[in-house]
């Protein structure tokens, strides 16, 4: 077996029932991660029993380093701030959704060096994470709110942006996998 599946299946023992507390939990955060775990996992099962070519390798590689980084930071948050209590972790879901979006965002705006206003993107940041840390109400319209703080500070008139999870969603068609791809957060029409 391939070095990189060996390191799938080890990450997937350690997360797969985080996974499904989201998924069974309708999480936001589930339909965010969606994409990439059914890729990987769907590879894994495909190729775990002969050897796999530098595509596949790049797709897996990918995949799980983007999954393990954002996975960790949901944990983080769960384990420092909500003490592992898991519905209280799902009442703020949309912000960490909303973080972990904006760390993907970040990465696009710096490879397509689009210009945007970093401090106003760091306040909105740390906006963000004193609700989650100080446990303050999330109301009804935080989407909207945060698309519109954001299109204030992000020009996305001239830009499209495609992020892993839009990759992942493309490979996972590719390969004739039905994901569900509902993304709350969008900012202009593009993204």
């Amino acid at each position: 077996m391939a070095e990189i599946l060996k390191e799938y299946l080890s990450w997937y023992r350690e997360n797969d029932g985080f996974y499904h507390h989201l998924k069974d939990h309708d999480s936001i955060l589930y339909t965010r991660f969606s994409p990439v775990y059914e890729v990987l996992n769907y590879l894994y099962e495909n190729y775990k029993n002969q050897s796999i070519d530098e595509d596949i390798e790049k797709i897996m590689q990918v995949g799980l380093e983007y999954l393990y980084h954002q996975f960790f930071t949901c944990k983080v948050y769960l384990d420092q701030y909500f003490n592992q209590d898991f519905h209280q972790f799902l009442h703020y879901d949309r912000l960490v959704n909303f973080l972990l979006f904006v760390e993907d965002l970040r990465y696009e705006l710096l490879e397509k060096q689009v210009n945007y206003d970093q401090n106003e993107l760091d306040d909105l940041i740390d906006e963000v994470e004193s609700m989650i840390t100080q446990k303050k109400p999330v109301i009804n319209q935080m989407n909207a709110y945060l698309d519109s703080r954001l299109s204030k500070i992000i020009d996305v008139s001239n830009h499209s942006f495609h992020s892993i999870i839009d990759i992942f969603v493309e490979i996972g068609e590719t390969l004739g996998l039905e994901i569900d791809t509902d993304e709350e957060i969008m900012i202009g029409k593009d993204i």
